[in-house]
Order: C-alpha cells, then structure tokens, then sequence
C-alpha cells in the first residue's frame, strides 16, 4: 500500500522530472513559435487579402489635396479567433501546433496526467494575454523564468511543453484517431475550396467598396453607390452601378478585371446628371 506522503513524493518527482524536460525544450520550444508565427502570418494574409475589407486609418486636408491613409483587414475579433483556433484544433488533435510539431514538442501535463481538452482550451484562451505588450513577451519571459517553463497559459492550465520522445506514457500528450484526421483534412481541402471560390466570386464588390473608400470609383464625389448583378466574363466582371454625388445622380458601369494577386478595377464610366 502507497502512503499518503510515498504519493506526494512521487507525484513531486514527476513534475521535478517534467520541468527538467520542459527546460531542455526551451531552444526548440522558440523555434517553433517562429516557425508558427511565419505560418500564421501566411494565413493571415491570405484571410485578408481575401476577406478583408478597406477601412480608413487616417486622412489629413492641405492645399493640394486630401491624403489619407487604409488598411484591408478582417476585423481583429476574427483574427483573434483564428489564431486560437490555429494552435487549439492541432494541439487538441495531436499535442501539438505545426511548429511544435516540425520541433517533435509535445504539450503535456505538468504533473504527469493526462492532458485533456479542459487543458487545451485553457492554455489557448489566454495565448493573448501571453503576447502582450508585443511579441510574446509576457510569455517568453514566463517560459524562461519558471521552473516548468510556463507561459500563463500554462500555469493556469497546468501545462507546459517538452520533446515528444519524453511523452510516451499513455494518454500523456493528445492522439487524432483516422477518422479524426480524416475530417481535418475535409475540413481544410472544404475552407481551400471555399475561399478560392469567394476570392473569385465573391471579392469584387470588396474590392469596389475599397476603391470607394480611397475615392478612386469612377466619380471622386460620389458620396454613395449602389450595385447591380454583375456580368461575368473569363477574368472580368462588369458591375452596373449607380450612385449620388451632393448635387447629382449618377450611373454607369465599372469592370474588374482579375490579375496573378486578385481583382483590379480597369475600366469604366458614369454619367452624372443634376
């Protein structure tokens, strides 16, 4: 029979034993932040470049003219959530994100149980407060400072991360079964196709809406627009469109035209009566 303090000693040890190889992954650990920053970062810009959509940042008046400047962005609630959901979905599944995967890391439980869902949401709910001020800061310097290289996330979850070869106990770090990784791959081939479909068929009018917001549709007084059903062609969509400007109607048509990045507006008219 195991005494009380026999359970406490061992229970101490496993979580000695783990800080130590939570600390022998602390290089790799690093490694694979940047490895997942340069993924996200490539995410991003695609979720942007094909969802975003052009917001002013900030305008100035002089005598030459009015200058301002845009961003073209999903609104940062969305991004937020995606980034959650980067690391959560694989680290669920597998024990890992991508980078900690290519790095052959593993999260575990500190303590040497098995590490659940409840685990997993945690660390990633709070993998914001991990970045602030910038740049993962708080959660670098966390991970370096701890004895179980513990970022918040971590400590509330009572997780960390070390090298998978160090994880082999059953249930000590996540497995997807076939079917699991089965649907992940569903999942993304169904997210591809769909963006591909809505950058075509679905991006122009954002597009339109950005050159508004630049004053660059068509008529630089317009104050508003409407548009009509588009007109496809191979590489081109005609949109008619009609619009006011403060002392007038307008209509006309604008064409986009798509190029090797996405669509461009080319050509077009309006014509603006009183």
């Amino acid at each position: 029979m195991i005494s009380p303090t026999m359970a406490v000693a061992a229970a101490g040890s496993i979580i000695s034993e783990r800080a130590a190889f939570a600390r022998d992954a602390r290089v790799a650990r690093s490694a694979a932040l940047v490895l997942d920053t340069i993924v996200f970062g490539f995410i991003t810009f695609i979720v942007n470049s094909v969802y975003g959509v052009t917001e002013i940042t900030s305008s100035s008046i002089s005598a030459s003219g009015t200058f301002m400047t845009t961003t073209t962005a999903v609104a940062w609630p969305w991004l937020t959530l995606l980034g959650m959901l980067y690391f959560a979905i694989p680290e669920a599944m597998f024990g890992a994100s991508p980078g900690k995967y290519w790095m052959r890391l593993r999260v575990v439980r500190l303590d040497g149980r098995p590490l659940g869902l409840n685990e997993v949401i945690v660390r990633n709910l709070l993998k914001p407060i991990d970045f602030l001020p910038i740049l993962y800061l708080l959660g670098g310097l966390l991970v370096l400072g701890t004895p179980g290289s513990q970022r918040i996330g971590d400590l509330a979850a009572g997780t960390t991360v070390m090298y998978q070869h160090r994880a082999l106990e059953p249930g000590a770090t996540r497995h997807a079964s076939r079917t699991a990784r089965r649907i992940l791959v569903a999942t993304l081939l169904t997210a591809l196709l769909f963006t591909a479909g809505f950058d075509y068929f679905g991006r122009p009018p954002l597009v339109i809406d950005g050159m508004f917001k630049e004053h660059e549709l068509l008529s630089r007084d317009l104050t508003s627009y409407s548009l009509g059903q588009p007109t496809w062609g191979l590489g081109t969509a005609r949109y008619p469109i009609t619009g006011d400007t403060a002392t007038a109607k307008c209509k006309g048509e604008i064409e986009l035209t798509w190029a090797a990045f996405g669509w461009a507006g080319s050509s077009g008219g309006m014509v603006c009566e009183p």
